[in-house]
């Protein structure tokens, strides 16, 4: 949208050698000008004016000019000039003839894109999203080169040439130059939905992974003309999670699956499992959509009369489809990945022929040019995958009750009693032992008469029976010795016992004991009681490949680190969908109790390429199938493939020879 000079009087017609024709486009403190020069007319130009005097936005505006003016790409808007117009700064740019990105039209029906020859309308047809991607991606990488990270990557600062298909990557206004560093802590840059997390609450902390975070983003949006967000995030936001990603044939867009993958790589929420740098994802983008687009290509009699015969196009993924690239999406380590899909590519048919005949010399008894006899047949590239799982299980028992008198009369406000596994505990932070304590249950507390004394605070005397008093059976005193018991000397003697009623010796005629369980006030507080501890559990698993020795090839080749996660308090979904893992998981939790259960865990996955070919040796119906293992390429041992003519040759010999010391033995006795 083009706006005339007119309604902007306070600007000056002339900037330096240059004239305004008409504004372009706007941002938040300046304008954009189409303006030509004022000798030359045909000399078109893109005028930017700083609207604001103030000096923190004077040497923002200064140093985007200097950062544009070390660029020199030709996908990157050139800088021309700069100049002081008082009261405003200035800065020339190479004119594009075309629109932002943003401003395309969109069509009512995505499907129509596919039949434009330009592109002028969102969303782009696969060919020229593909074209202008591989563009912006190039600039991109260029920029990082110099360590400047545009940090406001979006549709808005991406201008198309439609006329030409070419794009060019423009505003690097709020770019993050180490020479000029002007941000500050707790500032938030960039147009929202294309930030990248970690700098969703401090732009300092953007590196050239949040670019391409945000190529990501524009990837999606060029394909679709929508954001790929369910529920677009915020600045500010405090993200715990990346928020839902939408897959392309939710918009409509019928692409393939890869695309997907590619858009979820670039859109990972930890930075290092991003790809490292735009060319890498433009060129897996390029490897899948370059069959899309020749299948999908409308062919016109004057394309079909100088179409050239298609070559049958590099598959994208040499490797086998696995569980772990496809349930962790985005979250596995790019790099190791990468470089077993270049193994891959690199391992062709010339390429093995050449590691079969090395094989074949490194020992004279196997067979001698192995590589030039084999007749391949077959070349399947895998990975495979060891899983390394650590469980930390928590244990939570009822440890009965504690109870103290109801001495102090607390005040004991009323509170829900808190479910045992709802109780705070010190955070896990590593996978050790941990014996734990007793607890008091949050909402336990309640204050019962004592079960003791029945809230008398006395306990009865079981002698008396609380009247004070017992009553005893005295025996009569022994006679004297020989003298009868009615005899003048035993008068005072009497031969039948009496009873008498004396205080309780038990409670000292008080009839009762103070409780001691309440301390004689009848009440007593009663608490809940748990008891936790901790243990570590760790288990090992790996994927069960046909005809392959993993014992073998872990001892002899390296794994390399494709994946490591741990979260506190939950499984994630996404490990359950990787068979090995989910059933190592199972095994663990089918072992647990109801008072038991696994509060954190990490897994660590490492991989091991593999090629597995096969081949024949000339015969027919005798195939052979034999496994290169890891970026090593290493071949194991294996007998089939001796020169089992020169062994049995050497051992006829042997014999013979034995044979021959054994006779001329016989002959000298």
């Amino acid at each position: 949208m083009t706006t005339s000079i007119s309604s902007l009087p306070s600007l000056p017609r002339i900037f330096g050698q240059y004239e305004i024709e008409q504004r372009i486009g706007r941002g938040e403190s300046s304008r954009v000008f189409l303006a030509h020069h004022i000798r030359i007319r045909e000399h078109k130009v893109a005028l930017k004016v700083l609207l604001s005097q103030e000096s923190a936005r004077i040497q923002r505006f200064e140093q985007e000019a200097s950062i544009a003016a070390r660029l020199r790409h030709p996908h990157i808007s050139r800088l021309i000039d700069y100049g002081v117009q008082n009261p405003f700064h200035y800065a020339v740019f190479e004119y594009i003839h075309g629109s932002s990105l943003r401003d395309l039209p969109k069509l009512s029906s995505p499907t129509k894109a596919n039949t434009l020859t330009k592109g002028a309308y969102l969303p782009l047809p696969p060919d020229l999203a593909l074209r202008y991607f591989k563009q912006i991606a190039a600039a991109l990488d260029y920029a990082h080169s110099l360590d400047i990270v545009h940090r406001d990557l979006a549709p808005g600062n991406i201008l198309i040439d439609p006329a030409a298909e070419k794009a060019y990557l423009i505003d690097f206004g709020i770019a993050r130059d180490p020479d000029q560093s002007l941000t500050s802590t707790g500032i938030i840059m960039g147009t929202p939905g294309f930030i990248a997390p970690e700098c969703m609450r401090e732009a300092q902390k953007a590196t050239h992974l949040s670019d391409i975070f945000s190529l990501g983003v524009v990837l999606f949006y060029m394909l679709t003309g929508e954001e790929p967000w369910v529920e677009k995030p915020k600045p500010g936001d405090s993200w715990v999670e990346l928020p839902r990603v939408r897959s392309l044939a939710e918009t409509g867009q019928k692409l393939p699956e890869e695309v997907d993958r590619i858009i979820r790589t670039l859109l990972a929420w930890e930075p290092h499992h991003r790809y490292a740098s735009a060319s890498a994802a433009a060129a897996d983008l390029e490897a899948v959509l370059a069959p899309h687009v020749m299948q999908t290509q409308v062919v016109t009699p004057e394309s079909a009369s100088t179409a050239q015969p298609a070559s049958q196009p590099k598959p994208f993924n040499l490797i086998e489809p696995n569980e772990v690239e496809s349930a962790l999406t985005g979250a596995v380590f790019h790099e190791p990945i990468e470089r077993a899909q270049q193994r891959a590519r690199m391992l062709d048919a010339n390429y093995i022929s050449r590691l079969l005949d090395q094989w074949a010399q490194e020992r004279p008894l196997r067979l001698p040019l192995l590589g030039r006899l084999a007749r391949l047949h077959r070349i399947r590239h895998y990975n495979v995958f060891f899983f390394h799982l650590q469980l930390l299980i928590e244990q939570r028992r009822d440890a009965g009750m504690e109870e103290e008198p109801d001495t102090q009369q607390k005040e004991l406000p009323p509170h829900r009693e808190v479910e045992r596994w709802q109780i705070k505990l010190p955070p896990p932070k590593a996978f050790q032992e941990q014996v734990g304590s007793r607890l008091v249950v949050p909402g336990s507390e309640q204050v019962v008469n004592c079960p003791a004394c029945k809230g008398e605070g006395m306990i009865m005397c079981s002698m008396c029976k609380g009247t004070r008093r017992v009553t005893v059976t005295e025996q009569p005193e022994a006679t004297v010795a020989g003298q009868p018991a009615g005899s003048p000397d035993g008068a005072g003697a009497s031969s039948v016992a009496r009873q008498r009623v004396i205080a309780c010796p038990q409670c000292n005629g008080r009839g009762a004991f103070p409780c001691k369980r309440c301390a004689s006030f009848g009440r007593v507080v009663q608490r809940k009681l748990i008891e936790w501890s901790r243990w570590v559990v760790r288990d090992e698993a790996q994927n069960d490949l046909p005809d392959v020795d993993e014992t073998w090839l872990r001892r002899t080749c390296k794994a390399e680190l494709v994946y490591k996660h741990r979260v506190v308090g939950h499984i994630p979904p996404e490990w359950l969908r990787i068979s090995e893992v989910k059933a190592m998981i199972d095994r663990q939790r089918q072992a647990l109790d109801n008072d038991s259960r696994i509060v954190m865990a990490e897994l660590q996955i490492h991989f091991i390429p593999l090629t597995e070919i096969e081949f024949d040796l000339g015969r027919q119906g005798q195939e052979y199938r034999l496994a290169i293992y890891g970026f090593e390429n290493l071949i194991p041992p294996d007998w089939r493939l001796l020169h089992w003519e020169r062994i049995l040759f050497s051992a006829g010999i042997g014999v013979l020879s034995l044979f021959l010391i054994i006779s001329l033995a016989f002959l000298t006795l």
